[in-house]
């Protein structure tokens, strides 16, 4: 399966190769501030089968969290693009 995405304002484009991990949403607080207060709906791809292919992400990581989550964003328009979880590690949790 191949998909390529990106941001609202195309500063940042990606492609992914690979069969999903999963499919789900995510109900923890984290996952609310991100998506405005409902579930967070991702897809964990491979992360040996993703690259950027235009621009480059800004990254956010809480300092006050043992295990934080890694979100990556575009630092133009704010398009959240996808999150890397320490606990799944070889992931990328593209955001649907």
């Amino acid at each position: 399966m191949g998909i390529e995405g990106g941001c609202y304002c195309g500063a940042v484009r990606y492609q992914v190769e690979g069969d999903p991990l999963f499919k789900g949403q995510c109900h923890c607080r984290e996952c609310q501030y991100i998506s405005g207060g409902s579930p967070n709906v991702t897809m964990g791809m491979p992360e040996a089968g993703f690259a950027y292919t235009k621009g480059a992400p800004k990254e956010f990581r809480r300092s006050d969290l043992e295990s934080p989550v890694t979100r990556e964003f575009c630092a133009d328009c704010g398009t959240h693009l996808l999150s890397r979880a320490p606990g799944l590690p070889g992931a990328v949790l593209l955001k649907v």
